[in-house]
């Protein structure tokens, strides 16, 4: 399994000047909760798949976007999207 330690991220937190935390999860607890575990995805270690993930404040999934293909993303659009869906939700 691949995954930083928890000093990595806080540094790359510093150095980066970054407002938010960055996960470590060496379990592959959360990536198996949100779905995304990719199986030998880094020779034969397991990691997680590319993955945007729009929570809202309960903490539910309301949109996600995950692919084999890091260089993937999501286009602002896209995202957009997905939020004035939710708002426009009762």
């Amino acid at each position: 399994m691949v995954v930083d330690p928890v000093d990595t991220n806080a540094q790359l937190r510093r150095d980066a000047g970054l407002q938010f935390s960055i996960l470590s999860d060496p379990d592959l607890r959360t990536i198996d909760a949100y779905g995304v575990r990719h199986r030998g995805g880094h020779g034969d270690d397991d990691i997680a798949l590319s993955a945007s993930v729009l929570i809202d404040g309960n903490g539910i999934v309301r949109w996600s976007h995950a692919t084999r293909n890091f260089r993937e993303r999501p286009l602002p659009a896209a995202i957009l999207a997905a939020i004035d869906a939710l708002s426009a939700s009762p």
